[in-house]
């Protein structure tokens, strides 16, 4: 009797094996990543995970940072793809318990340090993959930088610096973050009355990051030698370079006494997504060595992994700054905009 009952077995086992090589040799499975317009990586990295698991990975480039984290909210639970990077520990907060992703615990979640994870606070639907701190650059040929923030509201900076909206950027809005920890939220200066006196003094506005960088900052085809960018750009213009710079034409500036707000930037598996699996092991791959050492000379920010070598010219990003610490949660973020924005209005 096992003998005649083997002989179907062997016939299944066989055509699922058949099945499954099938599967393997025919079209790879798209997985839809979407990402902000500063997001890069080495498409070799991106090959190789790839092959690895026999996909394709398209990534859906939707703006800056909040733009893409307001889509997704706008979406939640039917996305437009499957895992999400760039959402960050400012604009986490507005989609928290709103259904927008997965629960998923990375595979290498404690060799991020502690500190980082709890920019997210408890969160496990969302994992941090690298870092940065948004502060002023500035352009070395417009003479002597400012030395505190107090300066860029006199006679001497008017009209030379550009920062981003924080209701459509996130490097404005850790930019508006930093002046809230350095003037505080009571008193009879603080940073309501600050940007007060910046628009008062000719500030530029812009969008988002791009616009204000490439194309108002006198580095590239603007006017302003200040902008809102991030300490990873002095670096940048060296690695960009290929040699030709020995040392950055732009120096960070960091006014005295204060600290600035990290910036940690995270990815997760949207609600909904129709490859959740292969959406997982995409971000188990994004905090392996090789995708964290790419890290630095394709978005410029730190990898989020202890342990991993930065390169030489890094040595330009290097800044000695403190964290600043904020309690924050989606209603705070959310009035801060809404009185940044009245206060630019009037």
């Amino acid at each position: 009797m096992r003998r005649f009952l083997m002989l179907p077995l062997l016939a299944l086992l066989s055509a699922g094996l058949l099945a499954c090589s099938s599967a393997r040799d025919g079209a790879p499975t798209e997985l839809k990543v979407v990402v902000h317009s500063s997001f890069d990586a080495n498409k070799e990295l991106i090959a190789a995970f790839e092959r690895e698991y026999h996909a394709k990975v398209s990534f859906l480039k939707g703006g800056d940072a909040n733009a893409v984290v307001n889509r997704a909210l706008l979406n939640a639970g039917h996305p437009e793809g499957d895992v999400l990077y760039g959402i960050d520990n400012l604009t986490y907060p507005r989609v928290a318990g709103k259904g927008v992703f997965a629960e998923f615990s990375a595979t290498r979640r404690t060799q991020i340090p502690a500190d980082v994870r709890e920019q997210f606070g408890d969160a496990r639907d969302v994992t941090p993959i690298d870092y940065g701190y948004v502060a002023l650059n500035f352009d070395k040929k417009a003479g002597t930088p400012p030395t505190k923030f107090e300066d860029l509201t006199g006679p001497a900076w008017r009209g030379k610096l550009v920062a981003e909206d924080p209701a459509t950027s996130s490097t404005g809005l850790q930019f508006l973050a930093t002046t809230v920890a350095y003037f505080g939220e009571s008193g009879r200066y603080t940073w309501r009355n600050y940007w007060a006196d910046l628009k008062a003094n000719g500030v530029l506005v812009t969008d988002g990051w791009d616009a204000a960088y490439n194309k108002e900052f006198s580095r590239n085809k603007g006017s302003r030698p200040l902008v809102v960018s991030y300490t990873s750009s002095p670096a940048a213009e060296v690695f960009y370079s290929e040699g030709k710079l020995t040392e950055p034409p732009t120096a960070n500036v960091l006014p005295q006494g204060a600290k600035l707000f990290r910036q940690v930037e995270a990815a997760g598996v949207l609600a909904g997504a129709k490859q959740p699996e292969l959406g997982r092991k995409f971000i188990d791959f994004m905090l392996r060595d090789k995708f964290q050492e790419q890290i630095p000379e394709t978005m410029f920010v730190y990898p989020v992994v202890s342990g991993i070598a930065l390169p030489e010219w890094w040595k330009w990003a290097a800044v000695n700054v403190q964290p600043a610490t904020l309690q924050v949660d989606a209603p705070t973020v959310d009035r801060w905009v809404r009185e940044w924005t009245e206060t630019m209005r009037r």
